[in-house]
């Protein structure tokens, strides 16, 4: 058999458990879902503990699928949601049982931003969004709070890191991770001290950042147990998502691009320096390969506006069913348009109090055009985002797209997207599989059992190239000024409040 990279996505919605050989293909994967609660507007929260019931429970079903792999194990990595903050105390265990996710807005940034400038917090941490998201300023807010669980409190850590702890007993992040802490200096590769003392966080709190393929420990006894693994395998740094993703999307190389298609979809390019740009925000997080960083703008609401869409117009539909319906409206939707920002948008987009829009309305418009106009709206907004990430990072248009994720699995969502995008779209065999090949990439190369990250290319085998159309292209890129034009409207309308009107 040989050996293998047990690989552990933490994602927003459960643990993606995956097996994969050294040769780079999936062996086993299965996914254990786990909740998330909102008690209160803007708060968003999971239970560690339920993370750490889903690996285990994942990682015992995959290890028990395939006969030998429990002696074969060779290393496992983690890929962890990012801007969550767990606190732990002096003996490693949970000072709360619930704790804020990447999208809890309940930080505190007060009168940090007295004694910092933001544009100037930006341009080091290339924390491009919202700074209320990022841990730092939660911290802020669990302190206020709850001040005894903060006395108690010995660490702040990110999702994986907490599961690497559970792991190892080691307290440990990786740089990726870190960089998303809103106190990271991305150029520099540490903490700022400057940073911390604005926001009023002890250094301590946070452990020192490591490589992503670096061994940190191992399977400690009462873990493997739970995992249905021998004890003493090596356990590396892992990384945060967006870093594993990158990575696991053939991300190992200055000037590369990807697109990720899902719930949420994005434009992410690798290179040797963050690609920041104070007016728009692009994110961005150091990459789980030294020297590289990890650059992004966002549509927020994608997968998730089609799924709302769903849900009014043909409720309990299959949603690839639905997609399908979208054939049976014509380019432009009959005049139909939609701006894909249900959940708020990037500054690109109008900031996080713009919302979601359908303009161009008549009373022959059906549910086909509503959805044609939906896949649209998203393709556009995203036309918006590669365009500007290519300007910003000096990449030429009309290379190929690498696309992921479950909005690429659609003939006609790909063929709208090749034509607004009027670029080539690669579909490869890695797919949704992206950030644990890229978590078993830490593990192989961080061994030496590959000699370096290029071989993550040999796992993806093209599936389909999809070309633009040139009528389509044509098509859409006259209908792009309608899309602006209400996206402008949208942003304008978020900007105007009660108290501004006039009677």
């Amino acid at each position: 058999m040989g050996p293998l990279a047990l690989a552990l996505d933490l994602g927003t919605g459960g643990c993606k458990a995956s097996l994969w050989s050294v040769d780079g293909r999936s062996v086993a994967e299965t996914v254990v879902s786990y909740p998330t609660r909102h008690p209160a507007p803007g708060r968003a929260e999971q239970r560690p503990e339920e993370w750490w019931d889903a690996v285990a429970s994942a990682t015992r079903t995959v290890v028990d699928g395939v006969p030998g792999a429990r002696e074969n194990v060779a290393g496992i990595a983690l890929s962890g949601q990012s801007l969550g903050v767990v606190q732990v105390d002096a003996h490693g265990r949970l000072v709360s049982a619930d704790t804020p996710i990447w999208s809890d807005t309940r930080g505190r940034t007060d009168d940090v931003f007295d004694r910092l400038d933001e544009h100037a917090w930006y341009a080091r941490t290339g924390n491009g969004f919202g700074p209320t998201l990022y841990p730092v300023f939660k911290a802020r807010t669990l302190r206020a709070e709850d001040p005894d669980g903060w006395a108690r409190t010995r660490r702040l850590l990110g999702s994986k890191d907490w599961i690497t702890l559970r792991l190892t007993g080691e307290s440990v992040t990786d740089h990726s991770m870190a960089s998303g802490t809103g106190a990271y200096d991305l150029l520099a590769g540490a903490y700022a001290d400057d940073i911390l003392d604005a926001v009023g966080l002890d250094r301590a709190l946070l452990p020192e950042p490591r490589e992503s393929a670096e061994v940190v420990g191992t399977l400690r006894a009462e873990a493997a147990d739970a995992l249905g693994l021998p004890a003493g395998i090596p356990v590396h740094a892992g990384a945060v998502d967006n870093a594993a993703m990158a990575l696991g999307s053939r991300g190992t190389r200055d000037g590369r691009l990807y697109a990720a298609l899902g719930s949420s979809s994005w434009m992410t390019v690798t290179s040797r320096a963050p690609v920041l740009d104070v007016a728009t925000r692009p994110y961005v997080f150091r990459h789980a390969i030294p020297g590289l960083y990890v650059s992004a703008l966002s549509t927020f609401s994608s997968g998730t506006s089609l799924t709302w869409l769903r849900d009014i117009v043909a409720p309990g539909a299959d949603i690839g069913a639905l997609i399908d319906r979208a054939g049976e409206s014509p380019r432009g939707a009959r005049g139909a348009v939609f701006v894909p920002t249900l959940a708020g948008g990037t500054p690109l987009e109008g900031g996080s109090d713009v919302r979601g829009t359908l303009a161009g309305l008549e009373l022959g418009t059906g549910a086909d055009d509503l959805v044609r106009a939906c896949l649209e709206g998203v393709a556009f907004a995203l036309a918006r985002s590669l365009g500007h990430m290519r300007e910003l990072s000096g990449l030429p248009a009309g290379d190929d797209l690498l696309i992921s994720g479950g909005g690429s699995r659609s003939a006609v969502w790909n063929r709208i997207y090749a034509d607004v995008l009027a670029t080539p779209l690669l579909r490869t065999s890695v797919d949704q599989q992206a950030a644990t090949l890229g978590a078993a990439a830490l593990v192989f190369t961080g061994s030496g059992l590959w000699s370096s990250f290029d071989a993550v290319d040999d796992a993806h085998e093209v599936l389909e190239r999809i070309e633009p159309d040139p009528e389509g292209v044509g098509a859409y890129a006259r209908l792009a000024a309608r899309f602006c034009a209400a996206a402008d409207a949208a942003a304008l309308f978020a900007r105007s409040s009660p108290a501004k009107e006039t009677p």
